[in-house]
């Protein structure tokens, strides 16, 4: 009896962004399933473009690839997320990947903060994002990572997680490059050193193209995180002059709100 074969899903999202008077808006978008955008919305009076990014299968499963092109236009101003949180599902084979190129021309603002990624038990996911920043463009990139289905006691249960960031400028100029790489069965994240007895990791970037951010700000960001209950977390300034943070919860929710405030589902659509 035979026995069906998945093909690999190579979804492809490609969008554009300019300003048009008081507002940015999307000129150019490019959809394969299963990667779609909904319409940008409005929500303040600074003509930010707030894009909802979609994937209607639920989940990225072993094998495929997602690749996920944003350029915007001088003085353009966007803000992406999802509705809901990335699944990884399981795989015994080849490992999930996803391509993110963000490209801000001079003047440019993007907040990039999906909601939290889920790794199910056995997922195995590689992401590689480039970042590519103008002359007094400004980015803002957030993400939390969950320790697996844990309703499910699937907690630390996936393979790996591999994370690739390079932010430069377009000149080539690198400002930062991280590289995280978590394998819970070769090295339990549990352990002294390592998450210890939290569960959930929050990162969030600020890397202006040229000007730097006030130094001050890692210092006051330490202080505000630093009687949070349930998190532990902390401000850094970079070289280059930038600004990471990094908190570890035992929640999803208090992690969220300390990185990013509301959840992107409060938004108003």
């Amino acid at each position: 009896m035979s026995t069906l074969q998945r093909h690999p899903v190579e979804g492809v999202l490609q969008l554009g962004l300019r300003r048009t008077g008081e507002r940015t808006v999307l000129y150019d978008c490019y959809a394969r399933t299963p990667l779609r955008v909904l319409r940008p919305i409005y929500l303040d009076d600074t003509g930010t473009a707030y894009l909802y990014i979609l994937n209607p299968c639920g989940g990225v499963v072993g094998g495929d690839t997602y690749t996920l092109h944003i350029t915007l236009d001088t003085n353009a101003h966007a803000y992406v997320t999802t509705p809901s949180a990335t699944q990884l599902y399981a795989t015994l084979d080849a490992p999930a990947e996803q391509h993110i190129d963000l490209t801000l021309n001079p003047g440019a603002v993007l907040t990039y903060f999906p909601e939290q990624t889920i790794p199910f038990a056995h997922a195995v996911f590689r992401q590689r994002m480039t970042v590519r920043l103008g002359n007094e463009a400004f980015v803002f990139l957030g993400d939390i990572l969950a320790p697996g289905r844990t309703a499910r006691h699937e907690t630390f249960a996936y393979r790996e997680y591999d994370s690739h960031l390079r932010v430069e400028t377009l000149d080539g100029e690198i400002r930062l490059f991280n590289r995280m790489r978590l394998q819970p069965p070769q090295a339990p994240l549990s352990r002294l050193g390592l998450m210890e007895d939290y569960d959930y990791l929050g990162m969030f970037y600020a890397l202006p193209g040229s000007d730097a951010i006030d130094p001050s700000l890692a210092d006051r960001l330490h202080d505000t995180l630093a009687p949070c209950p349930d998190l532990l977390g902390s401000a850094s300034t970079l070289p280059h002059g930038g600004l990471a943070v990094r908190v570890l919860g035992r929640h999803h929710t208090p992690v969220r709100q300390a990185l990013f405030g509301q959840p992107a589902a409060a938004l108003r659509i």
